[in-house]
């Protein structure tokens, strides 16, 4: 390897620190081994950058230099194929280094400066990086988006945001970029943009603007996006779900607005494909979207058309639309109808997936409430398809389609709350009503047991009356009548008193 010529410290190192959540992941790595050329020249990856994209990038270069502002990181990183700068970005601009024929800087410009480096906004600290970079230089740059749809709808104070561990620079810039046009007359026109949905340091999607910009919604593209949002937004607490705000910004032709970032490609490069996700590559061409070997038509998702449906309470078409769903076939969040097998078992777990989005987001159906407790609204949707939905079926579709997910924004949580007020509310006042009707039964068996006593009373009094002892005096005067009977009577008595008698 050639040694560069720069310095292991520059001005502006901090110490004790670190920068944690260092950029990188597999799909930034797949998409800079498609942009970067088999031999990149002298290459500069400014900011914290995770292994993968360090050893791609040094396999393309014999002189790589890694300029990092921590110097626990940069001692860590020390003895690999590259050279590890110590020190923030104005220091490294004032050394003067040769231009570097790559810049990469996709964790972005916020952490690239230090205590002792002069307060530079974003556009001066772009203006440093692109100094470093030879004129026909390939330049890469992430850019955050203060304006997207997870910043404005994250329920944290801004000042809570950013803890003390991230030492970002100038909170409040009012030069830094948050549009798109914004970001590219800051950076002097771009050769390529790709909205960039990254959690804690790992990208997660990268999808090209001007498919995003095009997309609405339902379409496989906006599809990945939200795939991408959901990403983003899983361990924020938000005010209200971004799916919302999401097909908002896609029927307005915005959500390239609202992405949590951009990645800025400046300058030339390899080819690269239209998006980039976990799952793999695709491209957006004149009859759909290619995902590997499978071509998805660039048309509404079943769950768009079936969300639709339920919202207007058409139950006959959602009824003739579900019927379509009878060979394993399963409607998904990005792809649309895809068909994976004759197992009913997969569309059984995609209705549990489509009830709990319908559920869950508080989406308007035609159904009543008490469907939506247990399993009954996926059975009838099962039956619509064609298919028997046996106890083994639901039991295996529920696993596939897992728990649903806990709300973790303030509107669902809200929504949820009042919901649950109004259950109390109504089975308070049914309680009511039962104590209500418990109350006059109880004063009616009192007023019966008064009633009872009176007339036991009474029968008492009857028992010692006259007319009762006048009723047995003449049952007695009727017994003397019969002289048979009466004879028979004293002879009985008689007997007693006769001795030697039995």
């Amino acid at each position: 390897m050639t040694e560069t010529k720069l310095p292991p410290i520059v001005r502006g190192e901090i110490q004790p620190w670190t920068d944690r959540d260092a950029t990188g992941g597999p799909v930034l790595t797949a998409f800079l081994a498609d942009l970067l050329p088999a031999t990149a020249g002298r290459v500069l990856v400014a900011g914290p950058h995770d292994a993968g994209v360090l050893e791609l990038v040094a396999s393309r270069s014999a002189d790589v230099s890694v300029l990092l502002r921590s110097v626990s990181d940069a001692e860590a990183l020390r003895g690999g194929t590259w050279s590890v700068v110590t020190g923030a970005l104005d220091g490294l601009a004032d050394e003067k280094p040769e231009p570097f024929d790559v810049v990469i800087a996709a964790d972005g410009l916020d952490r690239l400066l230090g205590p002792d480096s002069p307060a530079l906004d974003w556009v001066e600290r772009a203006g440093l990086l692109r100094g470093l970079a030879a004129p026909d230089a390939l330049v890469v740059v992430g850019v955050a988006n203060d304006f997207s749809l997870t910043a404005l709808l994250d329920r944290r104070p801004v000042p809570e945001r950013h803890g003390d561990d991230e030492w970002r620079p100038l909170h409040d810039d009012p030069r830094r970029p948050a549009s798109p046009a914004q970001t590219e007359a800051a950076l002097g026109g771009a050769a390529r943009r790709y909205a960039l949905f990254a959690t804690a340091g790992r990208v997660h999607t990268l999808l090209d603007s001007g498919a995003l910009a095009r997309t609405r919604p339902g379409l496989p593209g906006s599809g990945i996006a939200l795939a991408g949002l959901a990403a983003v937004a899983g361990g924020m607490p938000l005010l209200a779900p971004v799916t919302d705000a999401a097909e908002a910004a896609a029927r307005a032709g915005m959500l390239d607005a609202v992405a949590p970032g951009w990645l800025i490609v400046l300058g030339q490069g390899g080819a690269t494909h239209t998006a980039y996700t976990p799952s793999g590559t695709a491209d957006l061409e004149e009859d759909g979207w290619r995902f590997g070997d499978r071509l998805v038509p660039d048309v509404e998702s079943a769950e768009t058309v079936l969300f639709r449906l339920a919202a207007a309470e058409d139950v006959p078409g959602f009824r003739e639309y579900a019927a379509r769903l009878t060979d394993g076939a399963f409607f998904d969040r990005v792809h649309g109808l895809v068909a994976v097998s004759d197992n009913e078992i997969p569309l059984a777990a995609a209705w549990f997936r489509f009830r709990d989005r319908l559920i869950g987001g508080h989406r308007r159906h035609p159904w009543p409430p008490w469907m939506a407790e247990g399993d009954d609204l996926v059975k009838t949707w099962l039956a619509m398809s064609g298919a028997e939905p046996t106890p083994e079926i639901l039991a295996r579709g529920r696993e596939i389609a897992g728990p649903p997910a806990e709300p973790l924004d303030l509107r669902t949580v809200l929504a949820d709350a009042e919901k649950a007020r109004r259950t109390a509310e109504e089975r308070a006042g049914h309680i009511f009503g039962l104590e209500r009707t418990i109350g006059f039964r109880d004063r009616q068996l009192r007023t019966r047991e008064q009633q009872l006593r009176e007339m036991r009373a009474e029968l008492r009094l009857l028992k010692s009356g006259r007319a009762v002892r006048m009723v047995s005096l003449v049952g007695r005067v009727a017994r003397l009548r019969d002289p048979k009977r009466l004879a028979g009577a004293v002879k009985r008595r008689a007997r007693r008193f006769l001795p030697g008698r039995s």
